[in-house]
């Protein structure tokens, strides 16, 4: 659905859900008025993916355009290649970084803050971790803050003191005049020159706690003028901790903020309520969910389709866990249920299944065995057809597809490239990557005997590359299931690597079943690194990981 609105000379779009046929032509009237005269802030609720065209307008427009997202896969594809737009309100980790469970928590603030900690710490489950507090105080009065906050908490209320151990359950402030410093475990104190023209330093504590917790750590900045905290940020970010910082709307003194935010090393922008449940959540997820996955991968299958009984439990445990933290819900039981009456929180649990790490010509190595040996033996059929199962984000099928190309062979062949997941399907028919991407690909097609330019199959613009029209044509991007669907055709060539290691024996067998209907006979075969023929099929090993298929 879209819906538009003029504010002076901003035109403010929102794209909710899906875009349809209907939502198409509304956009690409109201994306073709006033070009030159109006700025645009686009918002996408609960859209995961956009078409090409929209894809093409926001590059040509990136510089006149506020694009705001609420899905991470969204503000991931947008962000990669090169389009500014700002994630509101995820709360959605990055799975790029794998995070410890959380050790320590540290708030810090300055004027305005003391009654927001207080409200947070009240909040705040009980669990085994270390918590510190910094705020600028008076250095000339005793502070107050240790009776205040453990008025309101289970957990233990020091003030900070020196060359003592860090234990957990436990709530350290920083005294007033003092620099709070963690190292090994211990804390220290020290009256060394102010920083940021305070004592104690946000930027000090925070420094040494990025190195003494790493990704365990979570630092939530509050209100206050000046920009003590910010010169942390950098070392907060390069050891990945989490940072989160109040939304300035909820302050009266906001410079502080505002001055972390211009650094853009944070992790989430939130209201204050928004933190407690965040840390709620993140602290008290109920893991219940080994004794109830398969009762409910069993109504997945008869509610949506979808059959995940045979995959890897621990696999889909953490996928299942990481879904409902991104979407607050802390009990299974909760989490089971919205499942099936909220279509668009399946859709989120359903991408978190699909695993999508993909590069071109990645293990070059096969795809010059397949240059070799391979492409000269499909070039005795009139035409050929290739099968490239969970293709992904597209990097194999347009590999493929290039490769095909480069030896004469695209005008008689066709790429079927399939995958369960519509959102990646969607990213890889469009056929934009990343330019920081291009070296990387450039190599691989290198080691995998690559004769010519890579350069030649992309157009360049920016930071964004763009897969030629040519090889697009050639490659058929549409969704099917392995483990539910039939045969879609024969084939001569099937790559299926990286997919199998997910399934348990039963499911494997079952996929083979699949894969050996599709396959010609005298056809090949391409595995994954770490998959290997169950024994009962009849094909002969060619190299590795490729085999061809018996003629009887």
């Amino acid at each position: 659905m879209v819906h538009v609105a003029l504010d002076n000379n901003t035109k403010k779009i929102l794209v909710e859900d899906v875009i349809n046929a209907s939502d198409t032509r509304v956009l690409k009237k109201e994306l073709s008025i006033g070009l030159k005269s109006l700025t645009y802030e686009i918002s996408f609720v609960g859209i995961d993916s956009i078409p090409y065209w929209l894809v093409k307008f926001l590059l040509k427009m990136k510089d006149n355009v506020a694009i705001e997202t609420t899905h991470s896969a969204l503000w991931g594809y947008l962000s990669k290649l090169g389009i500014k737009n700002n994630l509101k309100n995820s709360y959605e980790a990055d799975a790029s970084i794998s995070r410890e469970p959380v050790k320590a928590i540290v708030f810090g603030g300055s004027a305005g803050s003391i009654e927001k900690i207080v409200k947070l710490i009240t909040l705040l489950p009980y669990t085994d971790i270390a918590i510190f507090i910094v705020v600028h105080l008076s250095p000339n009065k005793k502070s107050l803050l240790v009776p205040i906050i453990q008025n309101v908490t289970q957990y233990e209320v020091y003030e900070a003191v020196h060359n003592t151990q860090v234990r957990t359950n436990c709530i350290y402030i920083a005294p007033p005049n003092y620099h709070l410093t963690i190292i090994d475990n211990y804390m220290y104190l020290d009256k060394t020159a102010l920083v940021s023209y305070s004592r104690p330093s946000l930027t000090t504590t925070f420094k040494s706690l990025a190195y003494e917790y790493q990704s365990a750590l979570v630092v939530v900045l509050l209100c206050g003028y000046g920009s003590d905290g910010t010169q942390s940020l950098a070392d907060l970010k390069q050891n990945n901790s989490e940072v989160i910082i109040l939304d300035p709307k909820e302050c009266e003194a906001t410079a502080m903020l505002f001055n972390a935010i211009e650094t853009n090393n944070y992790s989430k922008i939130l209201t204050l309520q928004e933190i407690a449940t965040y840390l709620k959540l993140l602290l008290s997820v109920e893991v219940d969910i080994e004794d109830e996955i398969e009762n409910f991968l069993e109504n997945i299958k008869l509610t949506y389709g979808y059959d995940f009984l045979n995959y890897d439990r621990n696999s889909l445990s953490r996928r299942i866990e990481l879904t409902m933290k991104q979407s607050m819900i802390n009990s299974f039981g909760k989490f089971k249920k919205s499942v099936f009456e909220d279509e668009t929180l399946f859709a989120k649990l359903l991408s978190s299944f699909s695993i999508n790490v993909t590069t071109f010509f990645r293990n070059p190595e096969v795809f010059k065995m397949l240059r070799e040996d391979v492409v000269p033996y499909l070039d005795t059929f009139p035409s050929i057809r290739v099968w490239c199962a969970g293709c992904s984000r597209g990097d194999e099928p347009y590999s493929i597809a290039i490769m095909l190309d480069e030896m004469g062979l695209l005008h008689k062949s066709l790429v079927y490239a399939t995958d369960f997941n519509p959102r990646v399907l969607n990213e890889a028919g469009n056929g934009f990557f990343s330019s920081d991407d291009f070296t990387n690909f450039e190599s691989n097609y290198i080691k995998s005997s690559g004769k010519k330019e890579l350069r030649n199959w992309f157009e360049f613009e920016e930071n964004v590359i763009e897969i030629k029209e040519h090889i697009k044509k050639k490659v058929l991007f549409f969704q099917h299931n392995l483990v539910t669907d039939d045969s879609i055709n024969e084939f001569h060539l099937i790559f299926c690597r990286n997919v199998l290691i997910y399934f348990n024996r039963n499911l494997q067998k079952t996929v083979f079943n699949t894969i050996d209907d599709s396959l010609f006979k005298g056809g090949i075969l391409v595995l994954g690194e770490s998959e290997k023929l169950l024994k009962e099929y009849d094909y002969k090993v060619l190299d590795k990981k490729i085999y061809k298929k018996g003629l009887v």
